[in-house]
């Protein structure tokens, strides 16, 4: 080297110093700030899960250390208990309509609604931590993402004296709550997180699943869900996921368990929720912790899976809004031109390729595994029963409780200004039964006999529900009577319905065959060509009708 090369390196090297210098402190202060906010049950080396009290003091002091994370509070319990979210994007992001316009996909992960379902809970908290932290490859996509996390559902299960309960704290299951929203916690969940800040991909958390994985997954599964919005969980997302974990030495495959002729998939009711977000044009995704995993591994091994979740969305944020707005698009437009069918009761088949999947041999408690290939993964899927599209319902003016519960969920709800003449098509009633399902003592379940054409008038003040719109799958599925989550099925219509002697419920659901119930046998059976009382508009019709107002 030459004496003035060597004097220019001189003269470079307490720059080129005081740069590494600088890069290590702040690689030292994103250590240190994981360091200074351990999780409660880091603290307890992984051995007692974190409590509410904890959980509410644990965020507000990381929301303090971070000029990135808000904390915010979507609604409470029924025994008073705040029900926190974070939000975190760069540059700041407040409020639901700064994410809207920020051109990023929305990403909100949650976990917990079942009381007792705890891992992922932690999960989250620890993905909390890195994206409130400056230098982690988590906070490096605030750039990209929107991200909203809550981390606990259903604080009141969780506290649950003397253990925590899978339920609220009246004992019903949340996760079974999305299509009538009638528990509070649940209820403040959908209208207030969810519809406020419209996210294009949902994670809901829970511990379930089989061995030998470290986390199941599954995408949106009812039939009238767009199928690309499930397509991209089968065929992007849950690729990348099982790369990731399989890096991090951990182990993923589908929902819920199998045997060595086929693996099952799980319910495929709008009621719950994955499939609720997906009939909602959203990303709908499930995460399930088996049993049996040491708590650190799964709540470690439950991280690598969320933040896989944000990785694909900051990579393909193009594809991510994409599918999400075609499909909104779609909903759209099958309504304003509606042909075809809808499907109302479904099965399962097979996806529709082979897989490759690991069933225990040898017994409960076995660690001896069988690799099973096989076409018969059955998350599919494939309609039963279908009905015509209709472009509009209508409903009786006084069928106030219906149409308050679709505006709960964002559906457009009109009235007629004027009283019109139109040509409409009923569901004739062709047998009725009440059971005991959930928390309903008499949900209702309807035999529809035939569809009868009749024209008649139809008074000022009588709903309007056009099936053209966002949310226009979900106001289907409440509004036909043969889904499993409809208006009839939850007890918005009762007015209009007759009497009938109780029987057993379906399996599973409840019903105490001993209970005490009055009976009317002269209205058991259902009047001959009793009409139910909503109406089915079929084609495109002018008609004067009004908004509501926005709930």
């Amino acid at each position: 080297m030459s004496k003035s090369g060597y004097r220019q390196l001189l003269r470079r090297a307490p720059v080129a110093l005081a740069t590494v210098l600088v890069l290590l402190s702040a690689l030292a202060a994103g250590t240190v700030a994981q360091q200074a906010l351990p999780t409660p049950l880091e603290q307890s080396d992984f051995q007692d899960y974190t409590s509410h009290v904890d959980l509410m003091a644990w965020l507000q002091q990381v929301q303090a250390s971070s000029t990135e994370m808000r904390l915010g509070i979507y609604g409470e319990t029924y025994l008073g208990r705040e029900l926190p979210y974070a939000v975190f994007s760069r540059p700041s992001v407040r409020l639901p309509w700064e994410a809207m316009i920020s051109g990023k996909p929305v990403v909100l992960l949650a976990a917990n609604v079942h009381g007792g379902e705890r891992t992922l809970r932690e999960s989250l908290l620890l993905t909390i931590r890195d994206l409130a932290t400056p230098g982690t490859e988590m906070n490096a996509l605030l750039d990209d993402l929107v991200i909203i996390v809550a981390p606990t559902l259903n604080p009141d299960g969780f506290e649950n004296l003397p253990r925590p309960s899978r339920g609220n704290s009246w004992g019903i299951d949340m996760n079974r709550d999305y299509m009538k929203l009638e528990q509070r916690a649940l209820a403040h969940y959908v209208e207030d997180l969810v519809n406020r800040w419209q996210p294009h991909v949902v994670v809901d958390g829970h511990n379930g699943g089989s061995w030998p994985y470290n986390i199941c997954y599954q995408g949106a599964s009812n039939a009238e869900s767009d199928p690309t919005l499930t397509a991209i969980c089968n065929d992007e997302i849950f690729p990348l996921i099982n790369r990731r974990m399989e890096a991090e030495g951990y182990r993923a495959f589908y929902y819920s368990r199998g045997n060595e002729r086929q693996w099952n998939g799980g319910g495929s009711d709008p009621r719950i929720s994955r499939n609720h977000m997906g009939m909602s044009n959203r990303i709908g995704i499930l995460f399930e912790s088996p049993g049996g995993q040491e708590i650190e591994i799964g709540v470690r091994s439950g991280k690598v899976a969320m933040e896989s979740v944000l990785i694909f969305a900051a990579r393909q944020p193009d594809q991510v809004l994409t599918t999400v707005a075609q499909a909104r698009r779609k909903t759209v437009e099958l309504g304003d031109r509606p042909s075809g069918d809808l499907a109302v009761q479904q099965t399962y088949g097979p996806l529709d390729h082979p897989v490759t999947w690991e069933v225990r041999v040898g017994g409960r408690g076995s660690t001896e595994s069988k690799t099973v290939t096989s076409d018969s993964l059955m998350i599919t899927p494939v309609p039963t029963l279908t009905r015509p599209r209709a472009w509009a319902y209508l409903l009786p003016r006084r069928a106030v409780a219906a149409a308050e519960l679709l505006r709960q969920h964002g559906i457009a709800v009109e009235t007629l200004q004027e009283e019109v003449e139109l040509e409409v098509e009923y569901y004739t009633l062709k047998s009725i039964e009440y059971v005991r399902e959930y928390d309903h003592d008499a949900a209702v379940v309807i035999e529809v006999g035939e569809i009868v054409t009749r024209t008649e008038r139809f008074p000022i003040g009588t709903f309007v529900v056009p099936t053209g719109q966002v949310m226009g799958r979900v106001a289907v599925n409440l509004l036909e009577p043969e889904t499993n989550d409809n208006v009839y099925r939850w007890n918005r219509m009762d007015a209009w319905l007759p009497l009938a002697a109780p029987r057993r419920a379906r399996p599973g659901a409840g019903f105490d065959p001993e209970a005490e119930r009055p009976e009317r046998p002269e209205q058991a059976a259902a009047e001959p060509q009793r009409i139910l009382p909503i109406a089915k508009l079929r084609s495109p019709t002018p008609l004067p009708t009004r908004l509501l107002p926005p709930e």
